[in-house]
């Protein structure tokens, strides 16, 4: 598994995240006086409004619901792939990296003993190599 396929799951969380805010926004809209009517010339009919949006939301609600079933596939690729490893400290390394999103020195202080932020990250990037060739 190449470091591409194990960040996966970072860009993923960050589109649901981005997709989640953005159907927050859209629906605040919906609210009574979410609508920003500021310097816009008035309109009789709100329903224009909400006719407008309410697709918009759907396909939004659609597209969050498929990114967290794509998330949730890599999240079992992933553990998957870490099963497989032997060394047990590199295996903590890539499910604290990969699969629970933490930084490299939140890794290092998980791992504890002598382990810094740059030893983990040196040892994770010398296992990635190593099993790409071996691939």
């Amino acid at each position: 598994m190449t470091l591409k396929d194990m960040s996966k799951l970072y860009y993923l969380k960050k589109l649901i995240e981005r997709d989640t805010e953005k159907l927050a926004r859209l629906e605040a809209k919906l609210q009574p006086g979410g609508m920003d009517m500021s310097g816009m010339p008035h309109s009789t009919s709100p329903g224009n409004a909400i006719e407008n949006i309410t697709p918009i939301i759907l396909d939004l609600c659609d597209r969050i619901r498929k990114e967290r079933a794509q998330y949730e596939a890599e999240t079992r690729n992933l553990e998957t792939f870490i099963d497989t490893v032997e060394d047990p400290q590199i295996r903590l390394i890539l499910a604290y990296r990969f699969v629970d999103l933490l930084s490299w020195i939140q890794v290092a202080r998980k791992i504890g003993g002598q382990n810094t932020e740059d030893s983990v990250k040196k040892a994770c990037y010398r296992f990635l190599k190593k099993s790409e060739k071996l691939s």
